[in-house]
């Protein structure tokens, strides 16, 4: 991968319908909050196909119908993926499974008709997620999908949601907290929220 927004690998294709849980990944982990990539690469699709974490790569792409990512949003599945630095290019997705995806850091392209007719298993496949230009190299193809909104660019060019958090801390010291600074969130003191007009 060359950069966040510009990605080439081996296709991985899949139908309609793939749900988060016991699709991209096992129920149980998402219940049992585990959020280490280690863990959980090794169970990625592995309800579909039990021998897709031993061929993916880096930067391999999913393709992928409609309502990819369905069902309830449990990120288990996208924070493996990011991990891989996969992308995912689906005819539609699930808002809250969207929103998910994009803040794990995974890039996603979504409103691609015709993507799963466009490559096959192991092509060799290109694609500027700014742009929307996929490339086949495979079989010498190109197509153009929507691009990805300015504002989740963004985004995916930090890493996910935490790094563009992280980089506008540092564009902005001054809302960060002191160093040593307790968090009235953590330590139980009580928040008080006072109303523009309203007495302290």
């Amino acid at each position: 991968m060359t950069h966040p927004l510009t990605q080439r690998g081996r296709c991985h294709v899949f139908g309609d319908g793939i749900p988060l849980d016991e699709g991209v990944m096992a129920f149980k982990f998402a219940i049992g909050r585990i959020t280490d990539p280690e863990q959980l690469i090794p169970h990625l699709f592995e309800g579909i196909d039990p021998t897709f974490a031993s061929r993916v790569q880096p930067g391999d792409f999913v393709i992928a119908g409609r309502d990819f990512g369905c069902g309830k949003p449990h990120i288990q599945g996208f924070i493996a993926m990011a991990a891989l630095h996969m992308g995912v290019l689906c005819t539609s997705m699930p808002y809250k499974a969207m929103r998910g995806a994009i803040s794990k850091g995974l890039p996603v392209l979504t409103g691609c008709e015709g993507a799963t007719e466009f490559v096959r298993h192991g092509d060799d496949l290109e694609v500027h997620f700014a742009t929307g230009q996929a490339i086949n190299h495979t079989q010498g193809t190109q197509k153009t999908f929507p691009a990805m909104p300015n504002v989740l660019q963004d985004i995916i060019a930090h890493g996910g949601a935490q790094g563009q958090l992280a980089a506008w801390l540092h564009d902005h010291p001054a809302q960060r907290a002191a160093a040593g600074a307790p968090s009235a969130m953590l330590d139980g003191s009580p928040v008080h929220i006072v109303r523009k007009g309203s007495a302290a």
